[in-house]
């Protein structure tokens, strides 16, 4: 991890090993709270479901044609 800048290593690292946050992180967190839990607590569309199974579907498909079987 030598070669990533200081910035996205300390990103990288869990919070249980970081617990200092610095100010913007914890801004930053609070902000994208604030603008989209209300967005990630509506029910997700059935249309969109049945399409997220179909892809599903359709990649195993492709999956077991290469394998052969």
């Amino acid at each position: 991890m030598t070669d990533l800048p200081a910035r996205r290593r300390r990103l990288a690292v869990s919070d249980a090993a970081m617990p200092e946050r610095d100010a913007f992180d914890l801004w930053l967190g609070a902000s994208l709270r604030e603008a989209f839990d209300q967005v990630t607590a509506e029910p997700i569309p059935e249309d969109l479901l049945r399409m997220i199974e179909e892809d599903r579907a359709e990649r195993e498909r492709l999956r077991q044609k290469r394998r052969g079987g």
